[in-house]
């Protein structure tokens, strides 16, 4: 769950980069990604590791349907 909340942060971040057009917010965006990239480096690639010598794309899966059901929820309750 914190690794798709991750991706989609990381995901909105450099969808901002992009669309944002004045150069200081580009720069401030590639530093703030820098950063994150460095920061995470370790709990990614420990991540991708177990992940790799021990896949498990059940757990994904109820994972993903988990979040999305909740965000339906969450949608659905404003609405």
């Amino acid at each position: 769950m914190e690794q798709l909340l991750a991706g989609l942060l990381l995901l909105l971040l450099i969808y901002f980069i992009i669309k944002v057009g004045r150069v200081l917010w580009r720069v401030l965006g590639v530093i703030l990604l820098l950063f994150l990239i460095y920061f995470y480096k370790d709990q990614a690639l420990t991540q991708i590791n177990q992940f790799i010598a021990e896949p498990n794309l059940g757990g994904i899966w109820q994972h993903v349907t988990q979040f999305l059901s909740n965000i339906w929820q969450l949608v659905s309750a404003t609405i």
